[in-house]
């Protein structure tokens, strides 16, 4: 997917759905993961096998897979005040990759954080601690 290339989505019936996208996955600065999804295919080349720094298990996953790691690094679907934070990001449903896209997937229990293509970021600007 190019860089400057805008994200699409797709209206499958049953929700709408990213087309395709990646991002990078970083343990504070390091580079941990590279992710693309293309269709169907969602490909992982992890480049640190670390188990506290690698959120993936395979090189290989479906998109369910991956948007319940997606979750993961979100608040819960459940929570009273959902509606309030999703309206502070600007967004309108709960959708994981949007979420993500805006908080960079970053979480107080760890230093792991994702990068969009376009994206200069360093731990230091996203990171919370």
């Amino acid at each position: 997917m190019k860089e400057a290339e805008e994200v699409k989505m797709i209206d499958k019936g049953y929700g709408k759905i990213v087309k395709d996208y990646s991002f990078e996955v970083f343990w504070k600065d390091i580079l941990t993961a590279s992710v693309s999804v293309e269709g169907h295919q969602v490909k992982v080349v992890r480049h640190v096998e670390h188990p506290l720094r690698q959120l993936f298990a395979s090189e290989n996953m479906t998109r369910y897979q991956l948007n319940k790691i997606l979750e993961m690094r979100c608040w819960d679907r459940g929570r009273e005040d959902i509606n309030e934070i999703l309206a502070y990001l600007g967004l309108r449903e709960y959708n994981p990759y949007e979420i993500v896209k805006k908080t960079h997937g970053v979480s107080w229990n760890d230093y792991i954080w994702f990068r969009f293509p376009g994206e200069n970021l360093k731990s230091k600007d996203v990171l919370v601690r």
